[in-house]
């Protein structure tokens, strides 16, 4: 048997080795070049032995099924290297994870908006969505850029507050409601009277009296409905002439109103035909990284893109997955068709109404005056609006004798 010590990296083995006839497998190990280090007899049945890591196959082989070999510790450098690797791995899939939590925590998964009343949260998200802040959109540390875009497209809110729990983007708004008391709880007393010049076509007091009547032309600052009240005492100590009272007045004063809008519509119809030659490709988003595989082969004067989502998800990133296909086309304008133009200002008008008109309010009566240009079209559209044309105006009372009918400052109707 050959006896040589194991280098401190080198690869080895202790194995016991259990079975009769030790001697045999020492002879065997002789024969066939394989060194032993260490051999220790425990008793006839049982020994244990060093050999080197790449000896331990060969050992088995040549003991063949009568012994038992079972493997009691490793040493040297192949065991130390696959400890390190797995510390590495170990460590390694830490970070990962660490790194991943960190940058899914940089992406908004949720957006929730509270405190509107008479606004609606779909139109309050699309302006979040235009100022940039949607599921799926990094995390900013300043969003008073979203906070314009609020106050700047709706007049109804007061107060904004935008803040960021974890992923979660929290939008609360308050909206101004009407002040119509006085501080100390008191109505104050005022005149329902008119805003802008019309014909009154529908006059609703719900408190204070009417002053005008269906018919009647107003002008501008004409006392529609009156705060005051004129009456004759019942009270015999104070005589019966006739005193002022005075109340806060409410109501409707709908009259016809002339109004001119101009829209602008495209003379010439642009136009899309299809070539039939087109790309396809994947576009995948994860994260901030964003892979466009049809995009990086089109190379089309002019296109179309279709896509079609395989898997959107925003949890734990945003990950988008789709197929593309980009469509060359060729373009051409051509002169659009009366019906056309007339739909596309039909459609116009029913957005101006929508957006400008109160409830109640509408078009009565519409005269549209073209006027072409090289390239555009402009409709001058005269509308008669039934509109409520009431505003309330304080009442400025000069006090008096009481016994005295008390004077104030009222236009009527001429």
């Amino acid at each position: 048997m050959r006896s040589r010590k194991f280098g401190f990296l080198r690869h080895y083995r202790k194995i016991k080795i259990e079975g009769i006839n030790l001697s045999h497998i020492v002879n065997k190990c002789i024969k066939n070049g394989i060194i032993l280090k260490d051999l220790r007899w425990k008793n006839p049945l049982e020994s244990t032995v060093e050999i080197q890591g790449d000896d331990f196959d060969r050992l088995k082989k040549a003991a063949g099924h009568s012994y038992k070999m079972t493997v009691l510790k490793e040493g040297g450098l192949l065991p130390l290297f696959h400890s390190m690797k797995a510390s590495l791995l170990t460590i390694a899939g830490a970070f990962l994870l660490g790194a991943l939590l960190f940058y899914q925590s940089l992406f908004v998964a949720e957006i929730r908006v509270d405190g509107y009343k008479s606004l609606s949260e779909t139109s309050i998200r699309k302006t979040l969505a235009e100022a940039g802040l949607v599921e799926g959109a990094r995390k900013e540390e300043d969003y008073s850029h979203v906070k314009a875009a609020l106050y700047e497209n709706y007049d109804e809110i007061t107060w904004v507050s935008i803040f960021a729990d974890g992923r979660l983007i929290k939008v609360h708004v308050a909206e101004a409601g009407k002040q119509e008391t006085s501080a100390d709880g008191e109505e104050k007393p005022v005149n329902i009277v008119a805003a802008r010049s019309g014909m009154i076509e529908k006059i609703l007091p719900l408190e204070g009296n009417a002053r005008v009547q269906k018919g009647d032309y107003v002008n501008k600052g004409d006392v529609l409905i009156s705060g005051k009240y004129k009456y004759q005492s019942t009270d015999y100590s104070r005589g019966d002439d006739f005193f002022i009272m005075y109340s806060h007045a409410r109501g409707q004063a709908l009259a016809k109103v002339p109004r001119q809008v101009t829209f602008y519509i495209e003379k010439n119809e642009r136009k899309k035909t299809p070539t039939g030659r087109s790309v396809q490709g994947l576009f995948i988003r994860f994260g901030d990284v964003k892979i466009d595989t049809a995009k990086s082969l089109c190379k089309y004067e002019a296109s179309v893109r279709q896509e079609t989502a395989l898997l959107h998800t925003m949890r734990p990133l945003p990950i988008t997955i789709s197929i593309v296909k980009i469509k060359e086309v060729e373009l051409s304008e051509a002169p659009q068709d009366a019906k056309k133009i007339e739909k596309i200002l039909a459609a116009a008008l029913r957005q101006y109404q929508k957006q400008t008109l109160k409830p109640g309010e509408e078009i009565l009566s519409q005269t549209i005056d073209y006027e072409e240009s090289e390239n555009l079209i402009r409709a001058n559209v005269f509308l008669e609006v039934l509109e409520d044309i009431g505003k309330e105006k304080k009442i400025k009372v000069k006090k008096q004798d009481k016994n005295k009918e008390e004077t104030t400052e009222e236009n009527t109707p001429s």
